[in-house]
């Protein structure tokens, strides 16, 4: 191991320990204290066993030492009680410690996500292996390191007590159990070593089975694959994939139970040495007496156990070292964001804009220059892949250009990007669905905003989303979602009436940005967006990005994207005399509009 890596693995483990101290409850901490304390209990179990058989045997001589047997006796199951009270609130308290690593891990894995650049979540391969193996287990390794250290420390003190009581028997029966445990815990180093090669070499594989099943069990594509019977396909495919996977594991397995079952066979086969030195010290000494067999085959178990799990700690808090990722994880670089007011007015200019998705050549915007103006109506428009939604990401700050500068009033977006999102709304194509009251799936787009439900209704007639309203019992106020307790899931069309309710709630924009709007309306409901779309959006700059070229009608200007180019750019009538590439599309869907 070279001077940098164990450095690392050093500051990994003192961050480690910190996290522990963080996240540990004081009756946790009492526990863990109390700990050493009962690191005694091994030692004093083993004395008082060798007392009690001490006087067991005496009594075939001196019956009257049956008071004193019977004290003995007691001594020794309330040590026996004792012990096992203490080891049930230890598994209690390392159970309430495990909840809240969970929790804790799960908090900062939603922070993590909300505040990296949306690269790593949605193109970043290794970041979303990284992500899930932490979910796993890595997290808990990094954050349970204290109890670790905890236990060994106390360890070690069962480990000096108990290998006293065994040295003052023989020194031979100390080594011989000792060294009978390196094997084990070299296999157990060995063991976690390959684990963890093989949780980040087979991650893909395992995601792959769970995203293979997931597609049979999600109610968004179980209908598709019942109606087409895609059953046989999916599981086929899934047997293919999770059989390797299984194998592999098998392999380790194998290899696992193989190993530990030869470092088993040399751990029990010690007590045969141990029983022959045993022997060996009554034999020369009659008066150790059967107390001291006794004392020597509960001690060398006990040591045997201790020494065991001393190094196999020891060698875990180093192994857990490699699940340093869970510190790595959340130095991911974070958006810039700052506490910025909207602007007033927006001017957006996209100059000479360049594009490509990480981990790939193709140019999705290929030296794209536009300029629009505080106020312009635009549609967006152009055939799957030319480049829209990648226009709207780069707008939104959810990417950086490759090249050239995406402004908003002459400034890098991506430089303001507080600034530029409290100024803008936003629908996506694949919008939210909160599991929540239409109150608050309306309203979580301007929490600060405080209006009477009278302002919610009237944004909401313009929407068509009141007749959605006025269908519930309990109006505004009304849970609605797969997890509603009556069940109350909306359709996708009256889902994305309340979305685009919300993208237009926001008080503080000075822009809207509709991605695919009217995807999920019918033509009615499509038809009464447009009528409204004046008194919608008012003064404010407003992008809409569609297939379907109905917007057309009531924008001031079209963009024509074709691959990560604008082809075209000007009103309706304008693209139509061109007779170009807008004209072909509007003409090809002109039946639906007529």
């Amino acid at each position: 191991m070279n001077m940098n890596k164990r450095k690392g693995n050093i500051k990994y483990l003192f961050r480690a320990v910190a996290l522990s101290v963080k996240i540990k409850s004081p009756f946790s901490f009492a526990v863990s204290v109390l700990g050493f304390g009962a690191a005694f209990f091994p030692m004093l179990i083993s004395l008082r066993l060798q007392i009690f058989t001490d006087h067991v045997q005496s009594l075939f001589n001196q019956p009257d030492l049956l008071n004193r047997t019977v004290f003995s006796f007691a001594i020794l199951a309330a040590l026996y009680i004792a012990q096992t009270v203490f080891s049930l609130v230890e598994k209690y308290a390392a159970a309430q410690d495990t909840a809240r690593i969970k929790r804790y891990i799960k908090e900062q894995m939603l922070v993590l996500l909300s505040s990296v650049p949306y690269k790593y979540i949605e193109s970043h391969a290794e970041f979303r292996e990284k992500v899930d193996l932490i979910k796993q287990d890595g997290g808990e390794k990094a954050a349970g390191s204290l109890s670790l250290i905890f236990s060994w420390a106390a360890g070690i003190v069962s480990f000096a007590g108990v290998t006293a009581i065994l040295w003052a028997v023989s020194p031979w029966i100390v080594f011989a159990l000792i060294i009978t445990c390196v094997p084990a815990v070299i296999l157990s180093g060995l063991q976690q070593d390959e684990t963890y090669r093989s949780r980040t070499k087979w991650m893909k594989e395992g995601r792959m089975t769970l995203a293979l099943a997931s597609t049979l069990q999600q109610y968004d594509s179980i209908k598709e694959v019942r109606f087409f019977g895609l059953y046989p396909y999916i599981i086929e495919k899934w047997r293919a994939i999770s059989k390797d996977w299984m194998a592999k594991k098998k392999k380790v397995t194998r290899k696992h139970v193989l190993y530990n079952g030869g470092a088993d066979l040399l751990r029990n086969g010690v007590y045969l040495i141990v029983l022959i030195i045993t022997a060996r010290e009554i034999y020369q000494n009659p008066s150790k007496g059967l107390g001291s067999f006794m004392l020597v085959f509960s001690a060398a178990g006990q040591l045997q156990n201790i020494t065991t799990s001393l190094l196999v700690s020891a060698a875990g808090i180093f192994a857990d070292m490699r699940y340093e990722d869970f510190f790595t994880l959340f130095e991911t670089e974070k958006e810039k964001i700052t506490e910025d007011t909207p602007y007033e007015n927006i001017s957006i200019e996209f100059d000479d804009v360049c594009f490509s998705y990480p981990g790939t050549d193709f140019l999705a915007l290929d030296h794209l220059n536009v300029k629009i103006k505080q106020g312009e109506k635009i549609a967006v428009v152009g055939a799957n892949g030319s480049g829209k939604s990648t226009f709207v990401n780069l707008l939104c700050g959810l990417y950086v250009p490759r090249s050239g500068g995406a402004k908003i009033n002459g400034v890098e977006i991506t430089d303001h990007l507080s600034k530029v999102r409290k100024s803008i709304s936003v629908i996506f194509q694949y919008f939210c669905r909160y599991q929540d009251t239409l109150r608050n799936n309306i309203t979580i787009s301007d929490p600060l905003r405080n209006d009477r439900d009278e302002d919610i209704l009237s944004l909401a007639r313009q929407t068509g989303a009141d007749e959605i309203i006025k269908d519930q019992e309990n109006s505004l106020d009304e849970m609605i979602g797969i997890f509603s307790e009556e069940g109350n899931n909306l359709s996708g069309g009256q889902w994305q009436k309340v979305a685009i309710t919300r993208a237009l709630y926001r008080k503080s924009a000075r822009a809207y940005i509709l991605d695919e709007p009217t995807a999920a309306l019918d033509p009615i409901a499509e038809a009464n967006i447009y009528r409204n779309f004046t008194a919608l959006t008012g003064d404010k700059t407003t992008i809409l990005i569609s297939h379907r070229l109905g917007i057309t009608s009531v924008v001031d200007r079209i963009l024509v994207f074709d691959k990560g180019r604008i082809v075209e750019d000007g009103s309706h009538a304008e693209l139509m005399a061109v007779n170009g590439v807008y004209s072909k599309m509007y003409k090809a869907q002109a039946k639906w509009y007529e």
